[in-house]
């Protein structure tokens, strides 16, 4: 039977010789593949940065367009500010005609206030001769009354209309300080006519100084009149209420002067106004012409951002080339790459018609073990039973011992081949995964295994325990040889306490199976889970050396990973995870 076995373990590791082999192709190939991929991406950033390169070339020729469309509009405003300019100061011409020709039409209006006071003086006089017909020249006072206070609503429109005209002065002038803000070509020209305007204001101060002395002259002659005024109310009686209202059309004829003396206060005023707006153009000048300064710094400037532009250009190409050089060792890689793939899975395929035909020829071997070699262990089997029956009380001691230990490891080669072909089978099964219940799978392998055994000194502790994806059929297995070993290994205590718990991390679910047995030394974790590899001898424990491999099996084709810790004596914890089910 040995060299069957040997047999067995031979084949077993040529074939997990092969699939290592297979694995370390694969992984070749995936990183070969990583470095293609690497490549592929390398060469992608690099066209990347190529076109963001032209995309910056286009963006700098669009400013420099656009710098260039500036300038062009920067001289065609500047032509049309200077035509504004002509324009504005042929407006201040008309603008300072204008207040002349008012200024005019103000010593006309005085000239009409005089002669209004010698006809009322003639007036006055012709009603000291004709006391008698008081009351006709009353009623010729009232129509003259009316007729003055018609002059002086024109006076008052008259002046509203100056007003006005002030205003519009005003916003003349505001356009006028925008306009010079905007202007600097004719600056001597400006202060030219500023000196002129200076010369036109004095002028004008001076008649208004005239005619400050007219409205003194008037004013010495309304006094005049009221004195005379005075006179005449000793001279009639009758001419009291007269003489009353004329003294209240002379006060009238006071407070219009008064007024007139205020209009040429206001209109000294705005004189010195003008003096002040002329001093802003002034400074309004200066400015433009700083402003000109500037646009020829910004010229040379935008002459030193087209050197730079064309610099830059000059190491896009550069760049451009060197890009397409690397390009060109780029498709030599990838050719390089290519042929070491076509190579690579050229031995893929070798080594997976080898393993195929490792696995047809191990699934003979299995076949052959599961048929073949069964016949021989249960005739074994059957003829030491029947010689124990028959011809047992005919043996001594040492031939009873001799036939206890043919019918013990026939049935433990029996074992050894189920678990064998257990093993194998796993290889070929296909897995079915579905949501467990976990909580209900482990209480329904606890209830089977604890029927076998006696109950009374186990204490099974089991946490709650969270779903997970998987094949039920096979994940039941994994708990039956693990808490089947919790039971094994910890029946030498006192009393054997198991826990089984479970945990989450990441997307996997992590279970575990916790005893307090006989323990194992970490040195030796490496053996764990190989095949027939035991770490305890039979006569401690027995068993075939095979259960943790199919579980390090199961949970591997699960996606999961199983591992243990142990403290030799104490306790030992076998621990492996599943995909959650939101997995």
């Amino acid at each position: 039977m040995k060299p069957i076995f040997c047999f067995v373990q031979h084949s077993i590791k040529t074939n997990l010789t092969q699939k290592m082999d297979l694995k370390r192709t694969s992984e070749d190939l995936i990183i070969a593949n990583q470095k293609l991929a690497l490549q592929n991406e390398e060469k992608e950033k690099r066209a990347a940065e190529l076109i963001i390169a032209n995309k910056e070339l286009a963006y700098q020729n669009d400013e420099k367009e656009k710098r260039a469309d500036e300038l062009v509009i920067a001289d065609k405003e500047l032509a049309f500010q200077k035509k504004e300019k002509g324009k504005r100061a042929a407006e201040l011409v008309i603008a300072n005609k204008e207040l002349a020709f008012q200024n005019d039409e103000k010593e006309k209006r005085a000239d009409e206030l005089i002669i209004a006071n010698v006809e009322l003086a003639f007036q006055n006089d012709e009603k000291e001769s004709r006391a008698a017909e008081l009351i006709i020249a009353n009623k010729e006072l009232a129509f003259q009354n009316d007729e003055k206070e018609s002059r002086a609503a024109e006076l008052i429109i008259a002046n509203k209309e100056l007003a006005f005209q002030n205003d519009e002065k005003e916003h003349r002038a505001a356009e006028l300080i925008v306009a010079n803000r905007e202007l600097a070509f004719q600056n001597d020209e400006k202060e030219n006519r500023a000196a002129e305007l200076i010369v036109a204001n004095k002028e004008l101060a001076f008649q208004n100084d005239e005619k400050e002395k007219r409205a003194d002259e008037l004013i010495v002659a309304n006094k005049e009149l009221a004195f005379q005024n005075d006179e005449k109310e000793h001279r009639a009686a009758e001419l009291i209420i007269a003489n009353k209202e004329l003294a209240f059309q002379n006060q009238e004829k006071e407070d219009r002067a008064a007024e007139l003396i205020v209009a040429n206060k206001e209109l000294a005023f705005q004189n010195h106004e003008k003096e002040d707006r002329a001093a802003e153009l002034i400074i309004a000048n200066k400015e433009l012409a700083f402003q000109n300064e500037e646009k020829e710094k910004r010229a040379a400037e935008l002459l030193i951002a087209n050197i730079e532009l064309a610099f830059q250009n000059e190491e896009k190409e550069k760049r451009a080339a060197e890009l397409l050089i690397a390009n060109t060792e780029l498709k030599k890689a990838e050719e390089e790459i290519r042929k070491f793939n076509e190579e690579l899975e050229q031995k893929v395929i070798e080594r997976t018609e080898q393993l195929e035909a490792a696995n047809k020829e191990l699934g003979s071997f299995s076949y052959s073990v599961s048929h073949d070699l069964r016949a021989p262990i249960r005739a074994i089997n059957g003829y030491s039973r029947i010689l124990e029956e028959d011809y047992g009380e005919k043996l001594d001691e040492d031939g009873k011992k001799v036939l206890h230990s043919i019918i013990h490891n026939s049935k433990r080669m029996g074992q050894l081949i189920d678990d064998l072909l257990a093993f194998s089978k796993l290889g070929r099964k296909q897995v079915t995964v579905a949501d467990i219940n976990m909580a209900a799978l482990v209480n329904s392998v606890k209830d089977d295994l604890l029927s076998d055994v006696d109950d009374s000194k186990i204490i099974l502790d089991i946490k709650i325990l969270l779903p997970a994806k998987g094949d039920q059929s096979l994940i039941k297995q994994v708990w039956i040889n693990l808490i089947s070993n919790a039971i094994k290994y910890s029946k030498h205590k006192p009393e054997s306490h198991i826990e089984i718990g479970a945990n989450e991390k990441d997307d996997k679910v992590v279970y575990y199976v916790k005893d307090n047995g006989a323990g194992f030394d970490m040195q030796y974790y490496d053996k764990l889970f190989g095949v027939f590899q035991r770490l305890h001898s039979q006569e401690e424990f027995e068993g075939t050396g095979i259960g943790l491999a199919i579980v390090q099996k199961i949970v591997s084709r699960h996606g999961g990973t199983v591992w243990a810790e142990s403290k030799l004596n104490q306790e030992t914890t076998f621990y492996f995870s599943l995909p959650t089910i939101n997995t």
